[in-house]
């Protein structure tokens, strides 16, 4: 009999593990805040106005805080910034959020703008690469949460330290090889640059990129088309229609890339999580790490 429970007991845990849809909406949160497995993690940075203060004023019931910047989500590797986190390292930060691998992990962001966004898609990429599959975005974030008047709490997060195991998943991240052999056009993978046109025709430039431009052969599809003006996902038909008029021309695949990796996990989540688009991958050293080496082509990209 005790066989027959602990037989169920998992086969009902795998099943609530891949029933973990990418976006939930702030009213399934509330019906399922209180049970056991739910994690949620707030994450933000000061560029998005986003503090550990602020979310001390006001955050949804059992929250945690992650600093986009300050807490690590992000690593710089060989003088290149925007890089994931080697495993130690993912799961000290996994850990010291108190993140089980058990746990049905939910990102909340503040719900301000799509670089917002971008921090909670990077967040849910990492934790995918880290192994770990159940996991959903909040749609619309925290301004969703107090749209539908729920309740905040307030003080500092509590937090039971974890043991947080990370399973390497590479089937989301692109290589240095895999973005050179696109650019040459040989392993029929596709280029879209997820950062606002001005970057892309070389207009601006960020300040850790070496050279202003793109690389040869992208296309571009801005990160902030990707949400409403109430900083919600678009649907997925939207989504489709933004990636065919953009014109990527891939046969096997698609790499998101953009400075440091922050714009292109927004891209990248829309295709890979939410349009159903096969084999979307993410440069998460992008341009940061693309434009170190002198020989490394960049080029003003058509409008």
């Amino acid at each position: 009999m005790k066989k027959i429970l602990s037989t169920l007991i998992l086969v009902l845990f795998v099943s609530s593990a891949q029933s973990a849809t990418p976006l939930v909406e702030a009213s399934w949160l509330k019906q399922n805040l209180d049970q056991k497995n739910i994690k949620v993690i707030e994450i933000s940075s000061q560029f998005v106005g986003g503090s550990y203060d602020n979310f001390k004023a006001g955050h949804i019931p059992g929250s945690v805080y992650l600093d986009h910047i300050g807490d690590k989500l992000i690593s710089t590797q060989k003088g290149v910034i925007g890089q994931l986190p080697i495993k130690k390292e993912l799961e000290n930060l996994f850990s010291n959020l108190g993140v089980k691998n058990t746990d049905h992990v939910v990102i909340s962001y503040l719900g301000v703008n799509s670089l917002d966004f971008g921090s909670a898609a990077r967040l849910y990429w990492s934790l995918k690469t880290a192994g770990h599959d159940n996991v959903s975005i909040l749609n619309g974030g925290l301004k969703a949460w107090k749209q539908e008047g729920y309740q905040l709490a307030t003080g500092e997060h509590q937090i039971t330290p974890s043991q947080f195991k990370v399973t390497f998943n590479d089937k989301y991240v692109a290589s240095y090889k895999d973005v050179r052999d696109a650019k040459r056009k040989r392993n029929n993978l596709a280029l879209i640059d997820a950062r606002p046109k001005a970057f892309f025709v070389g207009e601006k430039k960020h300040p850790k990129i070496s050279r202003a431009g793109t690389i040869p052969t992208a296309v571009n599809l801005e990160e902030g088309s990707i949400v409403t003006a109430n900083t919600k996902v678009k649907s997925a038909d939207e989504i489709k229609a933004l990636f065919v008029k953009s014109n990527p021309q891939g046969k096997d695949g698609y790499i998101s890339f953009c400075n440091t990796g922050w714009f292109a996990s927004t891209v990248w989540f829309a295709l890979s999580e939410i349009a159903g688009v096969e084999n979307v991958k993410l440069y998460d050293g992008s341009l940061a790490h693309w434009t170190l080496n002198p020989k490394n082509e960049v080029i003003n990209g058509q409008s």
